[in-house]
This record gives C-alpha cells, structure tokens and sequence, in this order.
C-alpha cells in the first residue's frame, strides 16, 4: 500500500521537524520516518486519510501492536517516533489533544547533544556579510539563537512586537503554546538593530508582522534557515555537519562550562523537566575529559611500565 500524498507531505515535514527542531542523527531520522510511515499505513488501513484523522482509540491500538513480541530497544524506539511525532503534530497545530500519556515509553539513555566549539561559533557569525539586507538577517539570527538558545521554530516565529531592545528580553512562545521571557546579549541586539535599520524602507513597504522575513517579505521558514546556515558553516571552513539546533545545545553547554546555573538555563531554554537540561552537564564532563587527554602533559608522555 502506498502513502498518499497527504500522509507523505506530512512525514516530509516531519523529517525537517526531526533534524532542525530536536537535532536528531541521520539513522534516527531515518529510522523514525520509517516507524512513522507505518503508522501512517497503519492509519489509511482504518480509512483515516491524514495524521489529523486519528484518534485515541486508533492511537492506543498501534501502540499495542508495536507493543507486542519486539525487542525493548525496537519498543522504545518506535514508540519514541509516535512521541516525537505527537509533538509535532501538536506543534503543527494538527492534532488538539496530548497523547503523549498514552506513550509509556521504556527508558534508555539519552544521546549526548552535538555542540560547536567557541572557536567554531565565532567563525559561524563572523561568516554573513554586513552589505546586503538578506545576509545581514542572517547574522542576527545566529546571533539571536546563539545568545538565547531558542529552538529554530521559535527563532522563525519572533514577531517584532516581541522584543523589547531597552530591557534586551525577548518574548518567546514555545511548546505547548507557552510563553517565556529570555534575554538576550548586547551583539544579538546590536546584530538585529543593523538588520532592521538597513531594512527600514522594505520593512514600511511590507509592513511585516514577522522579524525574520524573506525579500518576498514573507516569514522565514525553517528549511530556509538549514540551508543558510549550512552555507555559512562551508564558507566559515567548518568541515563537519552542522544544524540549526546545535547553536542551542551550544547555548546551553557554553553557559555551563562558564559556571551559570542549571535552574536559569531550564528556565532560558524553556524545558518543562529539568533533567531534560541535565544531559548538558555530561556534554560539559564530555569536554573536559577531551581537554584532559590533549593538554596534560602526563598523557603527552610514552607510557613506561615498572618490571
């Protein structure tokens, strides 16, 4: 049975939702469109054409057919990409109601968020020329991201009632629909005051609602935003993989490392459990084992072993 275009435009969407909004992998990403796809035939062999057909009862029955006879590794990972997939449907504004409860996943251990090194992000925002309107755009939202740490949906979303440049604070709506207030450095303020000052005549002209806007003067989408700053990573010689969400993890590992507190970088990233913020200290011990091994002079030496 083949998905039909509007499951399939969905799960397109969804796999962009997967690598710039939670970072996930190339396998993860790859192996959740696969568990979601079969949801997603699950779904039309019930007559359901689209992801906002389904309901509790459709839910509950896939869970338990995943439920039974696999690995608990296959469980979690399944039932992980009907959660991650919830989410998004949530966030779409597809689905209405949470049914996160109803998925119990097994535990197992977090992966260790990616992160850029200092010398990496400061590469990164020294790359978007000061000359032309679009590039300078772009410099303020790697400034902004990296300065608050917003997810890339929420970067997309800043409405220019939003900020409030004197009290350097921006209003972010989040997961969930809810609203938090993070504050934001003077060179993301600076950044997009150039932004908005070279653009001033266009922004009279389009009258946009939306900060971050195309030279259509429409709201900049979050794809968009991957290709450009996968541009500026290859320009700024910066040879591995880079997404949109590793600003963030880099945000937070940053703050940690420079001794701020895990309550206040919850609150700034705007997580509903701490120990989601937690997993950034094994990013920091990560660091500094890394550090240990390549600066120590001991490990610089040929190891002699006593006879």
């Amino acid at each position: 049975m083949l998905l039909s275009q509007e499951f399939k435009d969905a799960v397109l969407e969804y796999k962009l939702y997967l690598e710039m909004e939670l970072g996930k992998s190339r396998n993860t990403v790859a192996s959740y469109l696969s568990d979601v796809e079969q949801f997603a035939l699950f779904l039309q062999s019930k007559k359901i054409r689209s992801f906002s057909g389904a309901s509790e009862a459709e839910i509950s029955e896939w869970i338990a057919k995943i439920s039974r006879g696999a690995k608990t590794s296959t469980q979690s990972r399944k039932l992980s990409a009907v959660k991650s997939l919830s989410g998004f449907l949530i966030e779409e504004k597809i689905w209405k109601s949470d049914f996160s409860e109803l998925i119990a996943r097994p535990k197992v251990r977090r992966e260790i968020p990616k992160v850029l090194s200092r010398e990496e992000v400061l590469k990164l925002l020294a790359e978007p020329s000061r000359e032309n309107m679009l590039e300078k755009r772009d410099r303020a939202m790697l400034e902004l991201m990296y300065c608050s740490g917003l997810r890339v949906s929420e970067l997309c979303g800043v409405k220019i009632s939003d900020l409030d440049f004197q009290a350097k604070i921006i209003r972010v709506c989040g997961k969930g629909d809810k609203v938090r207030l993070v504050p934001i450095g003077g060179r993301a303020v600076g950044a997009i005051n150039d932004y908005v000052n070279f653009s001033r005549d266009f922004f009279r002209k389009k009258h946009p609602i939306y900060l971050f806007i195309t030279n259509k003067g429409d709201k900049l989408s979050r794809k968009t935003f991957w290709h450009n700053i996968k541009k500026y990573a290859l320009r700024a010689g910066i040879e591995h993989e880079i997404k949109p969400h590793m600003l963030r993890h880099s945000f937070a590992t940053h703050l940690l490392g420079a001794g701020a507190n895990l309550m206040a970088i919850k609150e700034m990233l705007g997580h509903s459990d701490l120990a989601t913020t937690q997993i950034y200290t094994k990013v920091a011990d990560s660091a500094l084992i890394a550090e240990h091994s390549a600066h120590h002079p001991r490990n610089k030496m040929k190891i002699e072993f006593e006879k």
